[in-house]
Formats: C-alpha cells, sequence, structure tokens
C-alpha cells in the first residue's frame, strides 16, 4: 500500500513516458491505493521546465507554458498534501 500521495508531471509527447506508459502507472498505483493525480501536457517532451533542454530530436525541449503550468500544479499539490 502506497500512503503518500503522488503528483504525475508528463510532457504529452515524451518519448521516455508515452502515454501508454501513463496507464500502467495509474494501474499500479490504484491497485497500491494510492491517492495520485496525473497532469500531461500536450504538445510538450522529457525535461520541459529546464530552459536548457534545447534538444528535440532526442525528445528533450523546454516549454514556458508547461514549466509555468506545472509549478502551479505542484504549488496547489504541495499545500494541500502539507495542510498549508
Amino acid at each position: 500500500k502506497i500512503r503518500a500521495k503522488v503528483l504525475a508531471l508528463q510532457g504529452w509527447n515524451d518519448p521516455m513516458a508515452q502515454p501508454e506508459h501513463v496507464l500502467g502507472l495509474a494501474k499500479e498505483l490504484t491497485e497500491a491505493g494510492a491517492d495520485w493525480q496525473h497532469h500531461a501536457f500536450g504538445n510538450t517532451m522529457h525535461a520541459f521546465t529546464n530552459p536548457d533542454a534545447q534538444m528535440p530530436e532526442h525528445g528533450l525541449q523546454y516549454s514556458p507554458s508547461a514549466d509555468r503550468r506545472s509549478w502551479q500544479i505542484l504549488s496547489a499539490f504541495l499545500a494541500e498534501a502539507l495542510g498549508a
């Protein structure tokens, strides 16, 4: 059983975390009884929060909008998890 809250943030076009992998993760987390949530960002690759990630040919690409949105989601997640 997983007692920790789980937040997964994913670039939908991330070749290292493809949509079908997300379904497997969702199944495992659900079976483990985790309180989990997943957010995917469209037209977004791996390393979307890293401004130095500029290699789309390798699936790495910074996304200012996904970076901003993911921080908003993370802030809300932590506020809830920590009771702030």
